[in-house]
């Protein structure tokens, strides 16, 4: 620290990096009506973050929580995970008649008012998918049902177990859908489902004050027709369908030509035959093709998980596919 420069150390809280704001070390303030103030923000444990800022008045504490008023509100709906569990414990079932190597298993997860339970057969999708509802004294895991046991109807959801938070289970799907994995929500103290949909790459959660869980995810939907075919009229039912108003048209173009193409290389394998003479020949039949598919619009959304749950398009790139 050189004379005519003041530093301070600022580290918020860890749940409410705002609110809980504090500062950890300040350095003597010179005697002198200008000097350069350096901030350090400790905003990621183990990073620090420093902004330079010349002042030509002494700069009072005021000030300076001002100027985090403004920095640090963005801050307040960081991206959380899911919960950890407070005991996890796989059983082995012995061999599997899904392959060679293959074994069963059950899987129990245990958190602070119900165990997730997970019997997987190593067939697509798990035998079966259940929410045990209490506090475990004792953290057993049986593929036996245990005394209410909630299990989850393989009519309505087969899949996996995804992770939990807060009174919510999620599962995951057991196979793909248009280029996304479906996901499902249920109440553990119900055994409820609440909530399904598709999804691309992963789930993030913004810590709210009020406990509400809030998702953040890339959504897949089917539009229900096919934007490069039918163009302008496509895309205002598409906008409409999807609550899409104020977005324009994506360019479809691009990933409808990688569609084809995909299709023309399997082709090819097929026929042992992963020559340009064979991509020349199946690639315009692969391009008809695609270009029938509706399409599937896939965009950033807000899920808000409150006793009605509700979705709502945010900011970000809007794609476009062929559908399966």
């Amino acid at each position: 620290m050189t004379e005519g420069s003041g530093c301070f150390v600022v580290a918020p809280s860890t749940k409410h990096p705002w609110r809980g704001a504090r500062i950890l070390r300040r350095n003597p303030e010179p005697p002198l009506k200008k000097r350069n103030l350096s901030l350090k923000f400790d905003l990621v444990p183990g990073t620090i973050s420093e902004l330079q800022v010349t002042s030509e008045v002494i700069v009072s504490l005021r000030l300076l929580s001002g100027f985090l008023a403004i920095i640090f509100p963005a801050l307040a709906a960081q991206a959380a995970s899911f919960d950890a569990p407070t005991f996890k414990k796989t059983v082995d079932l012995g061999p599997s008649t899904a392959g060679p190597g293959a074994r069963a298993k059950v899987t129990c997860y245990f958190f602070p008012h119900f165990m997730v339970k997970e019997v997987d057969r190593g067939e697509k999708g798990a035998e079966r998918l259940a929410i045990v509802p209490g506090k475990a004294k004792v953290h057993t895991c049986s593929r036996l049902r245990e005394a209410g046991e909630k299990e989850v109807n393989s009519d309505d959801w087969t899949g996996y177990f995804k992770g939990v938070k807060g009174d919510l289970v999620f599962f995951d799907a057991d196979d793909g859908w248009n280029g996304g994995i479906g996901f499902a929500i249920y109440d553990s103290r119900t055994g409820n489902k609440i909530f399904d949909d598709t999804a691309l790459g992963p789930l993030e959660f913004a810590d709210t004050q009020d406990k509400t869980v809030v998702v953040r995810y890339t959504r897949v939907a089917d539009g229900g027709c096919a934007v490069p075919k039918e163009a302008a009229a496509c895309w205002d039912a598409i906008k409409k369908k999807l609550t899409l108003d104020a977005v324009g048209a994506p360019d479809c173009k691009a990933d409808y030509e990688k569609s084809a193409e995909a299709i023309a290389k399997g082709r090819c394998q097929a026929q042992n035959a992963a020559s340009e003479k064979c991509l020349d020949k199946e690639l315009p039949l692969a391009r008809t093709q695609a270009a029938g598919s509706t399409s599937v619009i896939v965009y950033p959304v807000e899920l808000v998980l409150g006793p009605s749950p509700t979705v709502r398009p945010v900011a970000g790139d809007i794609r476009c596919w062929p559908a399966d």
